[in-house]
């Protein structure tokens, strides 16, 4: 299996877990999505939010475009508004890494981090970050959505390609 092979399958799974996780919070109150429950981001629309900034993010630093998912999702955005960010994010790095040639996830970018360091990496390293920054923050919110009982199943990738098979 090639790097880009790869990095599409992680993508695909990345699509679905991150679904998995939105459909088991869509049976959740306001009041229970922004309840504190030890995340990373405070509660589970505080970690989904984050995710899916972050993925804009990166897909903002590889394209040049993007960031309008951020503003549209402003600074305490209701679970509707996480929700379409997400499949619009899902949307753009679908046709992003569908785009994409071999050669061109071995290209080296060159990005400024959040503390305005410039760095480098090759595009396949900061596209598996994606996908596992996505990974932590979908556990711990798998972890708060159990204890609301609204579990959202087993995440784990081999269900993924199980599922597909």
């Amino acid at each position: 299996m090639s790097k880009l092979e790869l990095i599409r399958a992680l993508y695909e799974y990345n699509d679905w877990a991150n679904n998995c996780v939105l459909a088991a919070a869509s049976g959740l109150s306001e009041g229970e999505l922004r309840r504190p429950l030890g995340a990373s981001y405070g509660s589970v629309r505080g970690n989904l939010a984050h995710i899916v900034r972050a993925q804009a993010g990166w897909y903002w630093r590889w394209t040049g475009e993007g960031l309008e998912l951020w503003r549209a999702m402003g600074s305490d955005p209701a679970f509707s508004a996480v929700r379409e960010a997400f499949a619009v994010s899902h949307k753009q790095m679908a046709e992003f890494v569908g785009g994409l040639a071999e050669d061109e996830v071995a290209r080296t970018l060159t990005y400024v981090d959040r503390e305005g360091t410039e760095r480098q990496r090759p595009l396949w390293q900061l596209m598996l970050h994606v996908v596992n920054h996505g990974t932590q923050h979908r556990s711990e919110t798998a972890m708060a959505l159990t204890e609301l009982g609204r579990s959202p199943g087993d995440l784990d990738y081999v269900y993924f390609e199980l599922g597909r098979a």
